[in-house]
């Protein structure tokens, strides 16, 4: 009976994981690079519920709210700034303190945030889970289970997205034991560098939902 719904999570879960590239999948590969894996781990953690969080607003109907122009606007003002100030921290980083910081025992916890944080803050996950929620409601329209059975395929769609996450930190970790601090430190202007880009992107949305 519910074969076909964790089928069905599975294989968008998949999609969703590969065609994904926000500013949180780039913290995650920028943070097992540099931390290791358990701290990329942790972060996907933060991920994952910030994706739950999300989807759950979905199917409380505050989808509807975001939908609206002055949310969106907003949203995308805030995030654009977020990003912007949050590169330009990285970026502008000098080599004395990058070594300080990098040297520095990171909590779990913000590990945790940043992840959780870093993926709220991009409107693109809240498009991207309306219109998931949108297309597996339609899967099961009329059947008796739907609640069940949606939630059956959201929670599918959640572990593979959380599962190769994982794989993509592991990954990332195998090719930053092979790195030393000086390179390290140039991953770390770039992240910067693409975390602005981003901004740039949101900010080029905001005006274009003003104008």
């Amino acid at each position: 009976m519910y074969v076909f719904p964790v089928l069905n999570g599975l294989w968008q879960g998949f999609l969703i994981s590969i065609l994904l590239f926000g500013p949180a999948f780039f913290k995650l590969v920028h943070t097992s690079i540099q931390d290791g894996f358990n701290k990329g781990v942790i972060l996907a953690s933060g991920v994952f519920l910030s994706d739950l969080l999300v989807a759950v607003l979905c199917i409380l109907g505050v989808a509807d709210f975001m939908q609206v122009p002055a949310f969106q606007k907003l949203y995308s003002l805030f995030a654009a700034i977020a990003l912007i100030l949050l590169g330009l921290k990285y970026f502008r980083h000098q080599y004395k303190a990058f070594l300080q910081s990098y040297s520095a025992r990171v909590p779990p916890s913000k590990s945790l945030f940043k992840g959780f944080w870093l993926n709220l803050i991009n409107p693109f996950t809240f498009i991207l889970w309306f219109n998931v929620m949108a297309s597996i409601s339609k899967e099961y329209i009329g059947e008796p289970n739907y609640k069940l059975l949606l939630g059956v395929n959201l929670i599918s769609i959640l572990v593979v997205l959380f599962l190769m996450d994982v794989l993509k930190v592991f990954l990332s970790h195998l090719i930053g034991r092979k790195l030393n601090a000086r390179i390290f430190f140039s991953i770390n202007k770039y992240f910067g560098l693409l975390l602005m880009v981003m901004g740039g992107i949101f900010m080029a949305r905001f005006f274009t939902l003003v104008f």
